[in-house]
Formats: C-alpha cells, structure tokens, sequence
C-alpha cells in the first residue's frame, strides 16, 4: 500500500466534498477505506491523518484543529512517542 497515494486520494476527495469532513473526523478509519477501497493499519492510519492534516488541514477550516478534539486527538502523538518523534 502506497501511503502517499492514499493521502492524495484522500485530500482530493475531501477537498472536493468538503461535506466528508465529518465523516473523516468522527470515523477517520473508515472513510479512509470507503473513499479508497483500502483495509487501512494503525499504522498506517496515523501516517495518513498526518498527511492529510499537513495536505489539506488549512483549506479545509482548521481540520488539524478539529482532529485534535476527535476521537483521533493523540493517536498521532502517542505513536510518535514510541518512535521517538514528537
């Protein structure tokens, strides 16, 4: 699985049906898979949410904001601290 091509699938059909955005907010996992076709790790999953935030978070009304009070807030965070990034 391609992450990079899964963050522009993603941020494209966001930024085309910005109405997604709830969907990707409050089940990030799923409209990840619905929108691509894709089974999606956790892992992975945080790979691509960072993605998208960096991709479209700006043009999209703070969706880095809006993460950070879903249910995703520290999913991010927390991994990067067990690989030493933060």
């Amino acid at each position: 699985m391609d992450i990079q091509a899964i963050i522009a699938q993603v941020s494209a059909a966001l930024a085309d049906a910005p109405e997604k955005i709830k969907d990707f907010v409050t089940d990030p996992k799923g409209a990840i898979e619905n929108l691509t076709g894709h089974s999606v790790s956790d892992d992975d999953l945080s790979k691509i949410v960072d993605g998208v935030k960096d991709t479209v978070g700006g043009g999209l009304g703070n969706l880095g904001e809006m993460l950070e009070n879903s249910p995703l807030g520290g999913i991010a965070d927390s991994l990067g601290g067990l690989f030493g990034k933060k």
